[in-house]
């Protein structure tokens, strides 16, 4: 079977239809993870591929959300997402590619501007979840100021909507990563506060955050 695969994706902003790369999930092997949970790939890194780009109007948003991102698109979002996409120059967007022939530096971009998409409709966990990604190609490129500092990002958002949060998964996600963020700058006594949150609510589950948070705890410890 073929790595890769084509597929196509109608713009909710301006209806242009565009083709994609997918990756073949017999392609993706995850030959370990960090603390985090970060998959560490063999091969193919498929968190490259998850986020398409409309190359009329830049719109970007994540591949799995292809099918109802327009739904969640209200009246009161569409004129705030066309001027944002507006302010975008295509020196901004220079390396636009949803191919295999896709760039690192583009798959920033795309995080990027993604993150200030799913703000404006005002989801804010889904933008913590796209600043982590890139946080960790940062870590990969071993340029852990910038790491840090996206990381401490994250931990402003979780934090100032988790009384928000309305369902078991975000709950998860932001504790755990509210103690990761935490640990990572220092400051054990809230990781450790969060870690045991998490445990007491959830420690039954079979989520695998629940795994990764023992581990996490030892080394808090």
């Amino acid at each position: 079977m073929a790595d890769y695969w084509k597929d196509t994706a109608k713009c909710p902003i301006c209806s242009n239809e565009f083709m994609y790369t997918k990756v073949s999930s017999s392609a993706i092997k995850v030959r370990e993870r960090d603390l985090d949970l970060k998959p560490v790939y063999k091969g193919i890194n498929p968190l490259k591929f998850s986020l398409i780009t409309c190359p009329n109007c830049y719109f970007t948003f994540n591949e799995k959300d292809s099918e109802e991102i327009k739904k969640q698109i209200k009246e009161q979002h569409f004129s705030v997402i066309k001027d944002f996409l507006n302010s975008l120059s295509e020196k901004d967007m220079k390396g636009i590619d949803n191919y295999e022939t896709k760039e690192i530096d583009f798959y920033k971009k795309q995080l990027v501007i993604a993150s200030e998409i799913y703000s404006i409709l005002d989801k804010p966990f889904e933008v913590s979840r796209l600043l982590l990604k890139l946080s960790w190609v940062y870590r990969e490129e071993g340029d852990e100021k910038r790491e840090l500092k996206i990381l401490n990002n994250i931990l402003k958002i979780n934090e100032k909507y988790y009384e928000s949060a309305n369902n078991d998964r975000d709950t998860i996600f932001l504790l755990f990563y509210n103690s990761y963020i935490n640990f990572r700058l220092g400051i054990r006594k809230e990781a450790a506060k969060n870690i045991e949150r998490l445990m007491r609510s959830y420690g039954k589950t079979k989520s695998p955050y629940i795994n990764a948070a023992k581990e996490l705890r030892g080394e808090i410890e």
